[in-house]
């Protein structure tokens, strides 16, 4: 049987005439016909994961990116395999966990996890090489940034890429800031961690960049180019997560804040500074960021224009200070210009709570022989904002002193001032509670209300910088002595 089988094959190649059929094999026919053969093969072995059954193995998934990525993951939603533009594996319903609370957890509608092309046997064999988020909305809380920041460490991990996506963050009040056309790339060469990222905020294009060479350089750098704004931070070489320590430099609104820092949570700042046209002064002290920010800080001022400052910085407006900003300032002032001469010594501690404004102690040198010391409440949290204050000037030569404001004539050299009192901030009103001069000699109803009349007419007609103003006080004082 074997051998009329193998004559009957031999027989029917025999007749083939393979010279008559070379005329249709050209070089370039054969090359086609072998290239598509293995297109095909190729196909046919990319397509395969297509058949893997993805929701019985979502375990073996997550523990993977969690490997991978350092990304504890919890996948909710369906898994599913796509060949082009390369192989990768689509997540829907995705939860990224970077604490224990609810707040500490990022929900993402998909995410892509692009996978080597020559292990894809079976599930378990799958390699993982960049995980990417493509067009989605991020919501992040405000207080679990902290623990995302440690994701992003020093440890080797494979490439995270996000693109095109909008970050929400969420503080404590459930307010919204909206980042949109975010942009991230992270990636690990020669144990070099580097980050590059943009995002756009209010019309205004952010760039990011971090460097962490371990035991060598570290950094991370913002700047808005359109604003010409920018923070460089410079780690020293031993900082780690644990034990921050290095230079903040910061440009913001024509100011340059420079902070040398070291600590973790607690951070201790020494030999800083802050500069601008209105301000130039040593800072060192305590910055407190680990439940919220908080400060306790001296401020050795060699010279500032109070009345630049305020009008550019509006304090005093509705708002002005963000209840976020809490803590101590211990202010020594060695030089001020003013209106009617320079102030030295100057020394205060201010208090920020809550958006309010607490400041005691505050005492200077005045030209001719006088001093002030004033204590002020300005609140700005509730509904009515406004002033309250007390203060008292003392004066060794009031001739001389008034002088300054075009007053002559005033005989009595030594005289003293106590004044106390409110200013409604949306009123422009002043109201004293009570003055007294000369120590007990306390001035009548009358009297009182005819100064407050004078006082909101003269000074406080136009805001509360008019406190600030040498010819409202020079009206003013020349109406009432």
């Amino acid at each position: 049987m074997k051998t009329s089988a193998f004559k009957f094959a031999k027989l029917w190649i025999n007749k083939i005439d393979f010279y008559s059929s070379k005329k249709y094999l050209s070089k370039k026919t054969i090359l086609i016909g072998v290239g598509a053969f293995f297109l095909l093969a190729v196909f046919a072995y990319l397509f395969r994961p297509v058949y893997f059954d993805y929701n019985a193995k979502r375990e073996i998934i997550q523990n993977k990116i969690n490997n991978v990525f350092k990304l504890n993951t919890k996948i909710k939603g369906k898994i599913s395999y796509r060949i082009l533009p390369s192989p990768k594996i689509i997540i829907k319903n995705a939860r990224l966990d970077f604490g224990k609370n609810k707040k500490d957890q990022l929900n993402i509608k998909e995410i892509h996890i692009l996978i080597s092309p020559f292990r894809i046997n079976n599930i378990e064999s799958l390699e993982f090489k960049k995980i990417l988020i493509s067009n989605q909305k991020i919501k992040v809380f405000s207080n679990n940034l902290n623990n995302i920041f440690k994701r992003f460490q020093s440890e080797k991990k494979e490439i995270l890429v996000i693109k095109k996506s909008t970050i929400i963050f969420v503080d404590d009040q459930k307010s919204e800031v909206i980042f949109n056309n975010f942009n991230l790339t992270e990636r690990f060469i020669n144990n070099k961690h580097q980050i590059n990222g943009s995002v756009n905020f209010s019309d205004n294009k952010i760039n990011i960049k971090f460097l962490n060479k371990v035991g060598e350089e570290k950094y991370l750098k913002i700047n808005i180019p359109k604003l010409k704004q920018s923070l460089d931070i410079n780690f020293n070489p031993e900082s780690t997560l644990n034990n921050l320590s290095g230079e903040l430099k910061l440009k913001l609104f024509e100011s340059i804040l420079l902070l040398n820092f070291k600590g973790k949570d607690n951070f201790e700042i020494s030999k800083s500074y802050l500069r601008n046209k209105f301000i130039n002064s040593k800072i060192d002290g305590k910055i407190n960021l680990k439940d919220q920010f908080a400060f306790d800080l001296n401020l050795d001022i060699n010279q500032i224009n109070l009345k630049k400052l305020l009008t550019y910085y509006p304090f005093f407006n509705k708002g002005g200070i963000s209840k976020k900003i809490n803590g101590k300032l211990d202010i020594l002032i060695k030089n001020s210009d003013s209106f009617f001469g320079k102030i030295r010594n100057i020394k205060m501690k201010l208090e920020f709570e809550n958006g309010d404004i607490k400041i005691t102690n505050a005492q200077g040198i005045l030209p001719e022989k006088s001093k002030f010391k004033s204590n002020l409440l300005i609140l700005m949290s509730g509904n009515r904002p406004k002033i309250e204050f007390n203060t008292n000037f003392n004066s060794d030569n009031t001739p001389n002193f008034l002088r300054k404001f075009g007053i002559n004539g005033f005989s009595a050299k030594n005289t003293s001032l106590y004044a106390d009192g409110a200013i409604d901030l949306e009123k422009n009103k002043i109201k004293f509670n009570k003055i007294i001069k000369n120590n007990n000699e306390r001035i009548n109803k009358g009297e009182v209300l005819s100064l407050e009349s004078s006082f909101n007419e003269n000074i406080l007609k136009d805001g509360v910088l008019g406190l600030l103003d040498y010819f409202k006080f020079k009206k003013f004082l020349k109406e009432n002595l």
